[in-house]
């Protein structure tokens, strides 16, 4: 049985990860909390302190406790302009790890985005993009490519990161023909019980995530991957723009 400071701290985190409690939103008093039976002062003051520790609030005299702001999702588009930049799809603060890749037979959602049969052999790559603060999940993301590539460019099956940009730049090298269009999607859904092992949540969560998705095809009109990104609860998509 965990510590009593940890149990609510754990209790809080699970909140903040869920959206119960918002970034900027400030956390109660301490009294607050033992007044409503969360435990003592000290025991209090130590989740506090375990949830700044992991990044997830801060606390400052006068403002008291409050949910840090998460790192929010990326668009595959996003990702692929900034590695042509910076040669790396990753943001300021995150990472990606789990990277596994293998040839499976192709869902039927997959099969009509590639343009296949469901049942028909795909390459699939997957990772999880994290948080460098708290190591937590900002998005588990899928690419499904005709599997085709998977024998021309052997290092698209490799469980690893690409070191050649991403699997789009090497395609599109590779053949020598350029994206032409790239079909974007977007929207809410509440999680499942397959989502608790990429997003690593309990199975029983239920919260909202937000579910992107893009078709990209080449000058030739051939899918040449198709994207799914799931992001972690909480976390929500968000684009700046400059006015002229």
């Amino acid at each position: 049985m965990p510590p009593k400071w940890k149990a609510l701290a754990d209790e809080i985190a699970a909140q903040i990860t869920s959206g119960g409690y918002a970034p900027g939103d400030r956390l109660p008093k301490i009294e607050d909390m033992v007044n409503a039976g969360k435990g003592s002062k000290s025991t209090v003051h130590a989740a506090y302190k375990a949830l700044e520790a992991d990044g997830l609030v801060t606390a400052s005299r006068g403002h008291g406790t409050v949910v840090r702001e998460r790192t929010t999702l990326a668009t595959a588009a996003e990702r692929e302009q900034r590695s042509k930049v910076t040669g790396s799809s990753w943001r300021a603060g995150e990472r990606s790890d789990s990277h596994m890749a293998g040839v499976v037979a192709a869902p039927a959602e997959v099969a009509e985005a590639l343009g296949v049969e469901a049942g028909d052999l795909v390459l699939r790559r997957s990772r999880t993009y994290r948080d460098e603060r708290d190591n937590s999940v900002i998005s588990h993301s899928t690419s499904w490519i005709p599997a085709e590539f998977a024998e021309e460019l052997p290092e698209l099956a490799m469980g690893r990161r690409l070191s050649g940009g991403t699997s789009i730049d090497m395609i599109t090298r590779h053949t020598g023909r350029p994206v032409a269009h790239r079909y974007s999607a977007m929207w809410a859904r509440i999680t499942t019980p397959a989502d608790a092992g990429p997003l690593e949540i309990p199975e029983d969560t239920k919260a909202a995530v937000i579910v992107m998705t893009v078709r990209i095809v080449d000058t030739s009109g051939m899918t040449i991957e198709y994207g799914v990104d799931v992001g972690g609860p909480g976390r929500r998509w968000t684009k700046e723009e400059v006015s002229e």
